[in-house]
């Protein structure tokens, strides 16, 4: 979980003479015995990332303004791309995790569970991730070749890179009137498409609902507490963030239109950071039952601190959060009030790909509504 922050308290100066010492003798020094230029950008962001990278904080990370500015533009869930994510290849190719609606891709006709077997002539099976990205054009005029497997038939279609926004929420009616929503990240429209897709539940009368925050890595602190101000009753709290100097923000809900439906929360060992948060809300507060496994345990804060002049951002671990009931998740995790794993044989697929009715997790969820009080649910909106 991040946000922003300007500036922070400095507890005691670095000296930096010998960084810029070092600086000073590679540009007067160093013997260029190949012809290249010395590349001073280059040096200092070695010099930057280094230094990030000695924290040993697995959350800190080094941004270039130009790195900073793309990040934003992808949290924002603005790309330009073929609108699919992909999953690591294996002996037959690299499997569509999954694809966004209307995106170049699902108007070529490619679906989650083909099989990439071909993009721009380069076979996909056995090579990396990594590698199979670089198969992909870069060049917005220039179509991608792709041949994809699909129930034993190959077919070749040309796919166009476009301006893509992604919907982090998903949803659709099980059992005729069970709501379920998946949210797949806390960045970005989400609390908007949250909203929408539960006024689409009450609007054909869904009483009961399911948020599937199963791989979900978390987001922002803003738009998950957007989230949260629909379910969690005006001026009670929903988190505390607590710094090293002993500061403490608490936030509470704004109140405001409120969700009132029987509710299950689905979670997983990718539940993490603001996914965590929403969780530890809802059961601290009684107002979901928790299905799944033990959640991640990501309990601190990132916050993103601007360099000045051009040097870009530094991002790092400056807080941990606590739930309602004074809880730090940190390492721990949130331990459902109905513990179910799913098989041994569908623990690698991802959820979307999934069949419902093999989903020992979803269905666990599905069988607490008929568990709880048949009690109507209501809504004020």
């Amino acid at each position: 979980m991040v946000y922003q922050s300007g500036q922070q308290k400095q507890t005691k100066a670095l000296n930096v003479s010998a960084l810029q010492e070092l600086a000073n003798t590679i540009q007067s020094q160093y013997f260029f015995y190949e012809e290249k230029e010395l590349d001073s950008e280059k040096l200092l962001d070695a010099a930057m990332r280094g230094m990030i990278t000695k924290l040993e904080d697995p959350y800190a990370q080094y941004f270039t303004e130009e790195e900073y500015q793309e990040l934003l533009s992808n949290n924002a869930g603005n790309y330009v791309g073929l609108g699919i994510t992909i999953m690591a290849p294996d002996d037959t190719g690299t499997m569509v995790q999954s694809v966004y609606t209307g995106a170049p891709a699902d108007l070529a006709g490619i679906r989650k569970g083909d099989i990439l077997t071909l993009v721009n002539g380069k076979a996909t099976a056995g090579k990396t991730l990594d590698e199979v990205i670089t198969y992909f054009s870069d060049d917005s005029t220039v179509p991608d070749e792709i041949v994809y497997l699909r129930d034993g038939v190959l077919t070749t279609v040309s796919v166009l890179r476009a301006e893509i926004h992604i919907i982090r929420v998903s949803s659709t009616i099980l059992d005729g009137d069970i709501g379920y929503l998946r949210i797949t990240e806390f960045n970005g429209s989400v609390a908007e498409d949250f909203s929408n897709a539960v006024d689409a539940f009450l609007e054909q009368g869904v009483q009961k609902m399911i948020i599937d925050l199963r791989d979900n890595p978390g987001g922002g602190l803003t738009e998950v507490l957007d989230v949260a101000y629909t379910m969690i009753p005006e001026d009670e709290v929903i988190v505390s963030i607590r710094s090293k100097n002993g500061d403490e923000d608490v936030y509470r809900s704004k109140g405001g239109d409120k969700i009132s439906m029987q509710m299950v929360v689905l979670v997983n060992g990718n539940s993490a950071s603001a996914s965590e948060l929403l969780t530890g809300a809802l059961k601290d507060y009684g107002l979901a039952t928790i299905v799944g496994t033990q959640t991640f345990g990501k309990g601190i804060v990132q916050s993103y601190f601007h360099l000045s002049g051009e040097n870009g951002w530094a991002k790092m671990t400056t807080d941990a959060y606590y739930t309602p009931n004074d809880v730090c998740i940190q390492g721990v995790g949130i331990t459902p009030d109905i513990v179910m794993d799913l098989p041994e044989e569908l623990k690698n697929l991802s959820i979307d790909l999934i069949d419902p009715a093999q989903d020992t997790q979803l269905q666990a969820a599905i069988r607490v509504f008929g568990l709880q009080a048949n009690a109507p649910a209501t809504a004020i909106r």
